[in-house]
């Protein structure tokens, strides 16, 4: 990717997102804020999203199983594939008195 470039979740990430969190596409619809058509309409899009409003949603998807769900997309590149994995959410702090 060049700079400024950020990738874009593609169908098969986010198959493979919800497949590794045990969800069908209407537990993550309802986790994401979705709706559930929408999910299969986009794990079936064949083409570059270039349409502003699909962007938006797959921003919002990514966003939410990033910060939401703890899912960590692994974007290809000419050294690896691409793949998904859940993070480890970070410990809580303790409190002081």
């Amino acid at each position: 990717m060049g700079v400024g470039e950020t990738a874009e979740l593609t169908p098969t990430l986010i198959r493979a997102a919800r497949a590794l969190l045990g969800f069908d596409q209407g537990q993550l619809a309802e986790k994401v804020g979705i709706s559930r058509k929408t999910i299969a309409l986009i794990e079936t899009m064949k083409e570059s999203p270039v349409d502003p409003r699909r962007r938006a949603i797959l921003e919002k998807l990514r966003n939410a199983m990033e910060t939401d769900l703890h899912v960590e997309f692994v974007f290809a590149s000419t050294e690896t594939g691409e793949g998904v994995r859940l993070r480890r959410p970070a410990p809580a702090k303790a409190e002081t008195n």
